[in-house]
């Protein structure tokens, strides 16, 4: 092997170019894109100003499609969206394989067998052994069960649901289910490393919380303990501040606040603090996740507010902006 691979742009080329078809399948078939994954919502908890007790304000969203084709076509295709999210790790492998100057091939135990050589994945991964570990792990797993619904008869596929055993070499193992929630899973954790490879996603931390989660949700096809990640959950607050120092925020309540009422779930949280003058909002700042994940009273002595000056937003509540 090589002692470094550098996963270059040209490599991310080759990388995107094999794997086209089938993330567009998945991306089309769960609608793994973006802003459906992660969406955006309206701050969902508000300090009036003056007053300690938050109001925390609950977002939901729907849409009904007439004639949608997924359903139909995830309750009679689950064994194809099984196959073709493997085949998307699969590629994923090979190529990180190839990348560490390992001759191609396209026998699966050849791959397992190099991946015993401690190969480099892309550093998104390599610094999270967590994560290579377990996607090494789902490899191992899943591909017995691939070979099955390729070439065998031992699974069946109703609602959705497969029921899978392994086949190899003849010797029929314990049947696997798969439900239809952790067929989702698995595709949408393997589209989102694809996209957190190539750069076209960036994996922040309430992002990486989110993988970790759904990882645990898929122990049973990675075989590894389960990283103990609650349900994330990341809203954002909304602060109405007197006087004229936006850093005036008490963090610790903030954080005291969420842990109470989510008591289940790892909560993060972006902030928004609007300044008002008598009875008018004349100032916005926003500071991201990132500025606040350490707790620390000295962030105001480490942040310069006016990085993180924006927009006075337009649905303010007149009732927020009075004592």
């Amino acid at each position: 092997m090589t002692p470094q691979p550098t996963f270059n742009a040209n490599a991310l080329i080759k990388l995107g170019e094999r794997t086209e078809y089938e993330t567009w399948l998945l991306e089309a078939v769960y609608a793994l894109v973006e802003q459906e994954l992660f969406p955006s919502w309206p701050d969902g908890v508000i300090y009036p100003v003056d007053k300690s007790k938050p109001h925390f304000i609950g977002h939901m969203r729907g849409n009904i499609i007439v004639g949608d084709w997924r359903p139909g076509f995830l309750n009679v295709g689950a064994p194809l969206v099984f196959v073709s999210a493997f085949k998307l790790l699969d590629m994923l492998i090979e190529w990180i394989l190839e990348e560490n100057g390992v001759a191609s091939t396209f026998r699966f135990q050849q791959k397992l067998q190099q991946l015993q050589g401690s190969p480099i994945f892309p550093p998104v991964i390599e610094s999270r052994t967590w994560l290579k570990e377990r996607l090494v792990g789902l490899y191992s797993t899943l591909e017995p069960l691939r070979g099955t619904i390729i070439h065998d008869k031992h699974f069946t596929a109703t609602d959705g649901v497969i029921r899978v055993a392994s086949s190899k070499n003849g010797v029929i193992g314990a049947p696997v289910e798969i439900r239809a929630s952790h067929l989702r899973k698995l595709s949408s954790t393997i589209v989102s490393v694809l996209k957190y490879v190539d750069g076209t996603w960036q994996l922040n931390e309430p992002r990486e919380k989110i993988l970790r989660h759904d990882l645990d949700e898929l122990a049973a096809l990675h075989g590894l303990p389960p990283l103990g990640q609650k349900p994330p959950f990341h809203t954002c607050v909304r602060v109405y501040l007197t006087g004229a120092d936006p850093l005036l925020v008490d963090l610790t309540s903030i954080r005291s606040d969420l842990a109470t009422t989510y008591v289940n779930h790892d909560c993060s949280f972006d902030l928004r603090v609007l300044m008002v003058r008598g009875s008018e909002v004349i100032d916005a700042y926003f500071f991201p996740w990132s500025v606040l994940a350490v707790p620390s009273a000295d962030w105001r002595c480490t942040t310069n507010a006016l990085r993180y000056r924006t927009s006075i937003p337009d649905d303010i509540e007149p009732g927020h902006l009075h004592n």
